[in-house]
């Protein structure tokens, strides 16, 4: 593997201590049902988490299952996407609920192989819904991981979409705890939020800087 990851025990250790003092709190989180993570994540897709929160609360209320969402109305669902935005969203829960209800009898899949192949569920919601619905260990890679492992091991991948990069996926899995592993995921994601930025990150405030390619070559060139 091209990055050196040889602190990570330590990187660990340090991002999950600053987690346990940082953390934030949304409905959806340790919860370990597999619904209520397959509905937030299809909504803090290009949303933030803040912003989702009561959205997820409503439709949790008034779809309270696979079955129910399933059945629900379209127009009647798009309501609850008027202060979120991206509407195909409402079309894309009730299409990925008719699919487990007919072929898994409305029971989210556990097993991987399953989960994965339904259609609108990728690489990062399958992996999210194991470890945080199931609590099984699973990486987890998107947009604000990749910024983060790029920063932090100085990863470089040579494909085009570099979320479906293997090596970028097998790094989060060498750096996934044996233990804790569902804190880690729900830490990288604070982490990123609140400390690796995408502008302005808070490298001096980071507790892992020490251990970061990016703030290391960015002190080098002040």
């Amino acid at each position: 593997m091209q990055n050196n990851c040889d602190n990570v025990p330590e990187i660990t250790e340090n991002i999950l201590k600053w987690y346990s003092k940082n953390f934030r709190t949304f409905p959806w989180r340790y919860t370990l049902d597999p619904y209520k993570v397959f509905v937030s994540e299809i909504l803090l897709q290009r949303t933030s988490a803040e912003k989702v929160a009561p959205a997820f609360l409503k439709i949790i209320k008034n779809y309270p299952s696979i079955d129910k969402l399933a059945r629900s109305d379209i127009n009647e669902l798009k309501k609850y996407f008027e202060d979120l935005g991206l509407f195909y969203r409402a079309e894309l829960l009730i299409n990925i609920s008719k699919q487990i209800l007919i072929e898994f009898n409305g029971k989210i899949p556990e097993k991987r192989d399953d989960l994965i192949k339904i259609t609108g569920i990728g690489g990062y919601i399958c992996n999210s819904i194991l470890c945080f619905g199931y609590g099984k260990r699973y990486q987890i890679v998107d947009t604000n991981v990749i910024r983060l492992y790029s920063r932090l091991f100085g990863f470089v991948s040579t494909k085009k979409d570099i979320q479906r990069d293997p090596e970028l996926w097998g790094l989060a899995e060498q750096v996934l705890p044996k233990k804790n592993y569902v804190d880690y995921n729900y830490a990288i994601l604070d982490f990123a939020a609140l400390v690796c930025k995408p502008k302005n990150p808070k490298c001096s405030k980071c507790p892992v800087n020490n251990y970061c390619t990016y703030f290391n070559k960015k002190t080098l060139n002040v």
